[in-house]
């Protein structure tokens, strides 16, 4: 080909290479590839988020709430055996820390629906799947096999808030009979 010929093919890297096309239209998809995967990843990432902000926004206080209780039931329990108080208030306050050790999580955290549908879907998967056991569950399994060998727990007449503060009620009127 002559250099002063204008009407010959396009060279080669030049905006008309068929090549130069193919390059691009392959970074385009990958860039577009690449941002697909991004979004899906930071969809992904807001929800988890934000049903953490949820959960944590629910469940903290209710637990500190149950926390504060069971440490304030057993620092009455010592300063009223110190300061010999009546038997039968000690003996009322220790009924109270035994009816406030047995209140599990679930007694007083919001029931998660969504979680028990999730596992009951994959429970009757039959491909051998199973959740992992975390530390918590573990601990909740080993208290209720114990608590089967000697009497059953009965599970509590109200939930949540509401049980918090019955406990919270009764927990007061002890503290105000002891006079502390």
């Amino acid at each position: 080909m002559d250099e002063d010929d204008f009407f010959g093919g396009p060279t080669q890297g030049g905006a008309q290479d068929p090549l130069a096309d193919a390059e691009y239209a392959r970074i385009e998809q990958k860039y577009s590839d690449a941002g697909y995967r991004e979004g899906i990843t930071d969809g992904k990432m807001s929800t988890l988020q934000a049903g953490f902000d949820q959960s944590f926004a629910t469940c903290v206080p209710l637990s500190r709430r149950m926390g504060q209780m069971r440490g304030a039931a057993n620092a009455l329990l010592s300063l009223a055996t110190q300061a010999k108080a009546d038997e039968q208030l000690i003996a009322e306050l220790r009924a109270l820390i035994s009816k406030l050790s047995t209140v599990k999580r679930d007694d007083v955290l919001p029931i998660d629906h969504e979680r028990i549908e999730h596992e009951k879907e994959h429970q009757q998967d039959d491909n051998g799947f199973e959740f992992a056991q975390i530390e918590q569950r573990e601990l909740e399994s080993l208290e209720d096999m114990m608590g089967n060998m000697g009497q059953k727990r009965a599970e509590p007449a109200v939930r949540g808030e509401e049980l918090l503060d019955a406990l919270e009620k009764e927990l007061t009127e002890v503290q105000a009979k002891l006079g502390f």
